[in-house]
């Protein structure tokens, strides 16, 4: 089944394609007696259509077409005598160029035609009135396609002739470059200046268009159209002459010839008609002049030379290419990379002046440890914020420019930033009031004590005795209140409790104690002296005992380990007690019972009588 249902639909399509219709070869390969035969017919219409009229129209331009085929398309090139002429003759080749690269296009262009116009065809039935016009159309487009052949046969024929003349008369012409490089400069004056009319008068076109002017408006159009073929001439003639400029330096053998055709060949790209396969063309001429005047390898060596030169001259246009604004001040990948390399540059120089700093200081005793960091971080921000004015002026930004930005962040701030900005000025505070420096002990609550061991503008570190940093926000330490242990001295008083029972004679407890702590190990950390002595005080009589206070002004080390400190004088204290047998008492209640008896002789009286009743 399968089989017969695959051959009926083979003869279907056969005798599909056997209705489509075939196209009329005798109307492309026609010459003049066919299409004048085609002409009468057409002629003898009665009913003129507007089929007709364009049936009659695509005749006559094949007639034309049969006349254009007799012509001959070449140019008659002679030998050059002088440089003028080689300049001339350079020319016809890029005029040559460029007509072959537009024909070639045109060719393209009616080869898509065809194939579009052919698919029509094949879908009309044969008693279509519409195919004659379209064969006939279909017709043109392969005259043209034969008539573009034959043209860029001539052009690539003629193209070749000047090649070999401009690569065999080299040697024998005698050019004035410096009469060259006058005229260029000539020229290129007068191109600005044409340049400069042309867009003064475009400017003044699109004026009349707004106002409706189309008599003013036309009248420009023209003007500019005559402009722009005298500024065509002008380039042309430009780069005429540094093709003259580039032939001398390779007649002398110069590898100024590679920067000259970069020159040539950047000049010849402002010509709107060359195209990348015109270009790739001279490009080859030139390589190949290069190769027999200067050698392979240096031709090679020149070339790679002035590619990486192109190349970079393209990475530099991309990235100084603006890719957005800030304030009407454009930015471009290179500023901002220049603006990150200059950052990069300034935390470097900052990190290293605080190194640098620190390492100076360290071994003089008239720098401190606060000094030191001060200075360290001043410096570090100050060359931080001369990076970030000189990254603002490599990006073009004044700083009268800044009044936007500060005050869209000001409104930042105050939202957001707050904190931030506040801890910031605190640190400066800190810095400059110096209440709190570097090695500072300092408490901010009965559980939160230790060094101060930085500083910085946001924050400052503090290390407990147990080794934990703890980063406290610099605005706590302006607003709270904060017990700097060594602010004016290192010495700090201790009050060291302890008690006596009752019955003990306060005097000898209080000499004792004195003698016992100014006589133990701990005497090289106290303080003696007319201000600051060590003394024994009696505070309270409490319920259990007598207590008293011992008040002694420690130095050093041992300040900044209250816990440890404290607990060596009460061992002091409690030996010196022990060992004069004085007691030391402890919390405790007597409970005194009061006589009983009565009441329960009454009780005990009162059970028994219930017992007997029962």
């Amino acid at each position: 089944m399968k089989i017969f249902m695959k051959i009926f639909f083979i003869v279907c399509f056969s005798v599909g394609m056997l209705q489509a219709y075939d196209l009329n070869s005798t109307i492309i390969d026609g010459n003049t007696t066919v299409y004048n035969t085609l002409l009468k017919k057409v002629d003898n219409e009665k009913n003129v259509t507007s089929e007709i009229l364009l049936e009659k129209s695509l005749i006559q331009l094949l007639l034309e077409d049969e006349k254009k085929s007799l012509v001959k398309n070449d140019l008659n090139i002679t030998m050059p005598k002088k440089s003028d002429d080689y300049k001339m003759i350079f020319q016809n080749y890029l005029d040559l160029l460029t007509r072959r690269d537009k024909v070639q296009t045109a060719l393209e262009q009616n080869k898509e035609k065809i194939n579009t116009i052919e698919d029509e065809i094949q879908k009309l039935n044969k008693n279509s009135t519409k195919i004659l016009p379209l064969e006939l159309q279909d017709a043109v487009y392969h005259k043209n396609i034969y008539l573009y052949k034959k043209q860029i046969t001539a052009y690539t024929n003629t193209i070749k002739k000047i090649e070999q003349i401009v690569m065999n008369t080299l040697g024998q012409l005698q050019i004035d470059t410096s009469a060259i490089k006058k005229s260029i400069e000539k020229s290129k004056l007068q191109e600005e200046h044409i340049s400069n009319k042309i867009n003064a008068l475009q400017i003044n076109k699109e004026q009349a268009d707004l106002l409706d002017n189309t008599k003013e408006s036309l009248a420009l159009e023209k003007s500019i159209k005559k402009l722009d073929l005298n500024h065509q001439k002008i380039v042309q003639d430009i780069v005429s002459s540094q093709f003259l400029l580039f032939t001398a330096a390779l007649k002398n053998k110069e590898k100024a010839a590679f920067t000259l055709e970069n020159e040539l060949l950047k000049e010849a790209e402002s010509l709107k008609m060359l195209s990348s396969d015109v270009r790739d063309t001279l490009t080859l001429l030139l390589h190949t002049m290069e190769n027999k005047y200067l050698g392979t390898l240096q031709t090679l060596t020149g070339s790679g030379e002035e590619e990486i030169k192109t190349l970079w001259y393209k990475v530099w246009d991309f990235i100084a290419q603006p890719i957005f604004s800030i304030n009407e001040t454009p930015i471009s990948i290179f500023k901002l990379f220049i603006t990150l390399l200059i950052f990069i540059i300034g935390f470097i120089l900052g990190a290293l002046y605080k190194r640098k700093i620190k390492n100076m200081t360290s071994n003089r005793r008239s720098f401190t440890t606060s000094t030191r960091t001060l200075l360290a971080n001043m410096g570090y921000y100050l060359i931080i914020l001369i990076a970030f004015f000189i990254a603002l002026n490599v990006l073009g930004i004044k700083l009268s420019s800044l009044a936007f930005v500060a005050g869209a962040l000001s409104v930042g701030i105050g939202f957001g930033l707050q904190n931030i900005v506040s801890n910031f000025v605190s640190g400066l505070i800190l810095m400059f009031e110096r209440s709190i420096k570097i090695g500072d002990y300092i408490q901010l609550d009965d559980d939160l004590r230790g060094y101060v061991s930085d500083i910085r503008m946001r924050s400052t570190t503090v290390s407990t005795n147990e080794n934990i940093d703890v980063i406290i926000p610099n605005q706590k330490l302006i607003e709270n209140n904060v017990i700097n242990w060594t602010m004016s001295d290192n010495i700090r008083r201790f009050s060291i409790p302890f008690g006596v029972a009752y019955g003990t004679d306060a005097h000898k407890v209080i000499d004792l104690v004195t003698e016992a702590v100014l006589h133990s190990e701990l005497k090289e950390d106290i303080v003696e002296n007319k201000q600051r002595q060590t003394r024994v005080i009696m505070t309270e009589m409490a319920d259990s005992s007598v207590n008293f206070e011992l008040l002694v002004w420690v130095r050093g080390d041992e300040l900044h380990k209250p816990k440890r400190t404290a607990s060596a004088f009460l061992i002091v204290i409690y030996d010196a007690l022990n060992n004069n047998h004085i007691e030391i008492p402890f919390p405790q209640r007597d409970l005194h019972i009061r006589t009983v008896e009565d009441t329960f002789t009454i009780k005990q009286t009162n059970r028994e009588k219930e017992n007997n009743e029962k």
